[in-house]
């Protein structure tokens, strides 16, 4: 009897520690805490909830990138070291590591959050595929922060005013647009940039109106132009050793709870722009978020029309020579894939 009681006492130990061994970690980095509703209200309380939901074995660490005290410039890199095995991917901040993200939300097409959507994942198949090769990582879905617009200290009715301006930007590709106006652009960490608007070391900013608003941009500007230099796509990437460590059936169970999130995320972004259009200008209807009153600025349409053929002149031209010498070809399969929805041809 006591080898029977010792035998089912080793089998039970052995089934715990299996159990314990078979629990798959995956350590997460999020949005910046400075970024907002999206990333405090919504894709926090996601990862903290999706071992729970899905009943997947796994185990998230989640840390926002702000917390970690690393630059979001680095994040691919860090991926395909093992440092994280899940991210909140910046695109923009991440395009200098892969080219082909440029391509998913290209500077100065003006688009709706709607258009820009349908643009992204048209050409989501080819970075996803790059993405794979390069860092082995895989997209989850993509999503957004909204339209990236302008938020000025000085008066600016056209984009010509533009002209001899610093104007905070997150990448390369954005500086070279705003360039193309006049207007010398500056690359600066998004936690950083409320300081440079304090202290004089920029005159406008680029950033979605919520992020800035939640950033305490807006406290040092008096301007709000309402142009989409991005969308705002960001993205979910993850490990493939970590997600090839899931069955089948698991991964399934995983793409469909991020399927749910993103498709959550991207309606509670278009609610938060339009909520923001009247929050910005202090008009009534703004709801459970703060009021400023800063001076709405619709440029001419012959500008808007002048934006259109830049982003082909400067930002097709710029990122399709950088794409097409990593990846020959790579100008052209985007036109034939993603020229159509943003009527570029």
């Amino acid at each position: 009897m006591k080898r029977i009681i010792v035998a089912i006492l080793i089998l039970i130990c052995f089934g715990i520690a299996w159990q314990m061994l078979s629990i798959i970690k995956i350590k997460v980095v999020g949005q910046p805490n400075s970024t907002g509703i999206l990333a405090t209200q919504v894709e926090q309380p996601f990862f903290a909830s999706l071992q729970k939901e899905t009943g997947l074995p796994i185990e998230i660490e989640f840390k926002s990138l702000d917390t970690l005290g690393v630059k979001d410039t680095h994040q691919l890199p860090m991926m395909r070291d093992g440092v994280f095995d899940l991210a909140s991917l910046r695109l923009i901040q991440n395009s200098q590591n892969e080219v082909t993200l440029n391509g998913l939300d290209l500077t100065g097409l003006n688009l709706s959050i709607k258009k820009g959507h349908a643009l992204a994942d048209a050409y989501l198949p080819i970075v996803d595929k790059h993405l794979q090769e390069k860092y082995q990582v895989k997209v989850l879905g993509l999503w957004s922060f909204g339209p990236q617009e302008l938020f000025c200290k000085n008066p600016i009715t056209r984009m010509s005013d533009l002209k001899g301006l610093k104007v905070r930007v997150a990448g390369e590709l954005l500086g070279d647009y705003i360039a193309s106006f006049g207007a010398i652009a500056a690359i600066i960490p998004f936690d950083e940039t409320r300081a440079a608007l304090q202290n004089g070391l920029v005159d406008c900013a680029i950033s979605s109106a919520a992020s800035a608003s939640s950033a305490g941009w807006l406290e040092y500007v008096k301007y709000y132009i309402p142009i989409s230099f991005n969308t705002g796509i960001n993205a979910y990437v993850i490990t493939l050793l970590k997600w090839n460590l899931l069955s089948e059936t698991q991964q399934q169970t995983l793409q469909t709870a991020f399927d749910k999130h993103i498709s959550n995320m991207w309606a509670i972004s278009e609610d938060i722009y339009s909520n923001s259009q009247d929050c910005l200008t202090g008009k009534d209807a703004c709801k459970n978020s703060q009021k400023y009153k800063l001076i709405r600025v619709d440029i001419p349409s012959e500008d808007l029309t002048y934006l259109k053929l830049q982003a082909k002149a400067i930002s097709y031209k710029k990122w399709s020579e950088a794409c097409n010498k990593e990846y020959p070809g790579c100008g052209e399969e985007w036109l034939r894939i993603a020229g159509p929805v943003a009527d570029i041809q």
